[in-house]
Formats: C-alpha cells, sequence, structure tokens
C-alpha cells in the first residue's frame, strides 16, 4: 500500500522535507515512488503538485497526519475518509471548590465593619503618640 509521507532531507539542524509517494514497509528516507512536493519548515516554505497528490489519493495512498495537515494548509480537498488527528491533552483539573472559603469571607466582611469603629477609638490615641514624638524632636533639636 502507498502512503504520501514526508521524507527528512538537509543538513544537521536544518532540517527540510520532500513530500513522497512510498510502499508503506519501506524506510521513512528510503526509496519512494514519486515526490510529489517539498516543504521547509523553517521559512514555512510549501509546494505541493496538487494534481499529483489527487491522483495518489484516489488510487488509494493514504496521506500521514502531517501531510494531510499541509493539504488543509494549501487549501485542499481532503477524501472523505480522510480526518485529521488532533493531539489527546489530558483534561485541565477544575479547581476545588472550599465550603470553608464562604465562611471566611463573611468573617472578613464582618471584621470590616468592625474596622472602622476600631480606628475611630484609636484615632485620639495615635494623635497624642504622633504629639509626643513631635514635641521630643523638638526638644532633641533644641
Amino acid at each position: 500500500m502507498l502512503v504520501i509521507r514526508l521524507a527528512r532531507t538537509g543538513r544537521k539542524k536544518s532540517a527540510s522535507y520532500r513530500v513522497v509517494a512510498a510502499e508503506k514497509t519501506r524506510a521513512a528516507t528510503g526509496k519512494f515512488v514519486e515526490v510529489l512536493g517539498h516543504y521547509n519548515p523553517h521559512t514555512k516554505e510549501l509546494v505541493l503538485n496538487k494534481e499529483r497528490i489527487e491522483t495518489r489519493v484516489s488510487q488509494g495512498a493514504q496521506p500521514s497526519n502531517t501531510v494531510l495537515r499541509l493539504m488543509v494548509r494549501e487549501g485542499m480537498e481532503l477524501p472523505k475518509w480522510a480526518k485529521v488527528a488532533e493531539k489527546q491533552r489530558a483534561p485541565k483539573k477544575e479547581p476545588e471548590v472550599q465550603e470553608e472559603a464562604e465562611p471566611t469571607a463573611e468573617v472578613a466582611a464582618e471584621a470590616a465593619t468592625e474596622a472602622p469603629a476600631e480606628a475611630q477609638n484609636d484615632a485620639p490615641a495615635q494623635e497624642a503618640a504622633a504629639d509626643a514624638a513631635e514635641e521630643a524632636t523638638k526638644e532633641d533639636a533644641a
């Protein structure tokens, strides 16, 4: 059976790929039947021979998932049987709701209403302490 896949070419750490039709049992970079295009992931350059790909797919060649994504990017119509596989991702964990969180909000609200009353009671004492500190600095300066 034929598959349409990417065959790596290019230098070390500077990969580019050929889009090839090859036998499924062959190595990924081994002997292939036909070159159908090329793709450079660094420059995002993509050249596909759309007519030849459509011909190979109509004859039963199976495109790899990556080639399917590249075909979609080029605006090619996919066959009805071809589906682009999505990556399986673990579901996000939702934060657990604690029952204690609600009473603490009520306690915080009560503390906020009591705080201004206490601040008013402490205000004269704070003013007296500030006045005493000012007098002490004046005496030290004199």
